[in-house]
């Protein structure tokens, strides 16, 4: 067999093959065989029909698979001997192959870029000092109260709706009736389905009527009405006033059941802040480390490899979303405005990981089962589940080197940051706040 390979870019490559008529004809008597034994031609018995007999009726299907085999089984052989690393779907151009005839073939296709990192040391990186203090806590436990939070009916009718209030409102549109709604309810000062109506009902009491002029926003979810105004009468039906429960012990014990009281919960709370902050702070240092990764690392990646990546996104958020009982369509109903978003994350991933690997490969990073039995633990007592059933559904859906993956990206990221000059900066209270809010 006579191979050529040529470059036709940085990650595309060209193989011209040519297989010897000797096994082209080995290929087409295996057709051959395969079809004598499988069919039945009338007026022959089982595998005795002559060869001439067999082509009549299956010309055609004998070209296609000779043609198929000996590219597909050829292709892959050229690859694997000469270590082409393939990422897309090869392009192929061929003659019909004939008995008796050498066949030849050209493929086109895209390979896995071969990275030689030039700097991953010596960064200059950024970390923000870890500090939890009394006032943190206190805006995480107002939010708890907000969530724990009792709705009870307002019966005094001189009582005007304030910021948070639940105002249940009849909104009636004469010039634009779709827009109609009874016993709607709006959240004054916050949020409406109706723009700006949480304004507008803010200080209206039980029975006050009142006109509002309705702008809509060109992203609004009512596609017809964006970029439009509407004039609506509304009229507040009642109003839900919420009680916030107060920071005493019992409030403690239902927001978590393992403490005593409220100082428990203060300490907890301080605990998760800090343990969260410490997590922000290493994912924003690796942030910066992938940053200055591409910046002084610049390379080609094939857009096959971006485009697989984006789809696996997708597909992800997809599963995701469909978990909690959405489709990903209604969410995202213009998906290719999806696909064309999703290509820029999907092409930092890659080009992040295709460093992380070959900086791997450099100081010979590797995953051990011990640290993989360690994550799939780790993640099981996160679940409440048995490590057996987390490893055999992480097995199931693949992602068993994807963890290993992880472990080792680690290790890459532990290093260069290392190697590198972290500067500790003041962490600011927002994100402190938005640190502690989810996991308290």
């Amino acid at each position: 067999m006579k191979v050529e390979i040529s470059d036709v870019g940085s990650t595309r490559k060209e193989v011209k093959v040519v297989v010897p008529k000797e096994e082209v004809n080995d290929v087409t008597n295996e057709i051959y065989r395969d079809i004598t034994q499988k069919v039945t031609i009338k007026g022959f018995r089982k595998g005795k029909a002559p060869r001439d007999v067999v082509k009549m009726f299956y010309a055609d299907y004998i070209k296609g698979e000779l043609s198929k085999k000996l590219v597909q089984d050829k292709f892959e052989e050229v690859a694997r001997e000469n270590d082409l690393f393939v990422v897309s779907m090869p392009e192929i151009t061929n003659d019909p192959p004939r008995e008796n005839e050498d066949f030849a073939f050209t493929a086109r296709f895209d390979v896995k870029p071969v990275i030689t990192p030039q700097k991953y040391t010596g960064f200059a990186l950024k970390k923000a000092r870890v500090n939890v203090d009394d006032e943190h806590v206190r805006d995480v436990l107002a939010r708890l109260q907000e969530t724990y939070a009792t709705v009870k009916d307002v019966e005094d009718q001189g009582y005007q709706a304030g910021e948070g209030d639940y105002v249940i409102v009849d909104a009636v549109s004469e010039e634009n009736p779709k827009l109609n709604r009874s016993r709607m309810t709006v959240e004054a000062g916050v949020r409406s389905a109706l723009p700006g109506l949480e304004k507008a009902v803010t200080g209206m009491r039980i029975g006050e009527e009142k006109t509002v002029e309705v702008e809509f926003p060109e992203d609004h979810f009512m596609e017809d009405m964006r970029g439009k105004k509407a004039s609506v009468a509304v009229r507040v039906e009642s109003l839900k006033q919420r009680e916030l429960p107060g920071l005493d012990d019992d409030l403690a014990r239902k927001i978590r059941p393992e403490v005593a009281g409220i100082d428990e919960l203060r300490e907890a709370i301080r605990k998760d802040l800090t343990e969260r902050l410490e997590a922000e702070g290493k994912a924003a240092l690796e942030r910066q480390v992938s940053d200055q990764l591409m910046k002084e690392n610049p390379f080609d990646v094939p857009d096959s490899m971006v485009r697989l990546q984006a789809a696996m996104m997708i597909q992800g958020m997809s599963r995701r979303l469909s978990s909690q009982g959405y489709k990903l369509e209604d969410l995202y109903p213009d998906t290719e405005s999806l696909r064309t978003e999703t290509m820029s994350s999907a092409e930092n991933l890659v080009r992040t990981s295709l460093l992380v690997e070959a900086i791997a490969r450099e100081h010979g990073f590797e995953s051990s089962e011990e640290e993989l039995d360690s994550e799939v633990a780790e993640l099981a007592q996160r679940y409440n589940m048995p490590p057996e059933t987390v490893r055999q559904g992480l097995e199931e859906r693949g992602s068993l080197e994807e963890m290993r993956f992880g472990i080792v990206e680690k290790k890459v990221y532990n290093y260069i940051i290392e190697n590198s000059t972290v500067e500790e900066v003041d962490q600011t209270k927002e994100n402190a706040d938005d640190a502690g809010s989810d996991r308290s």
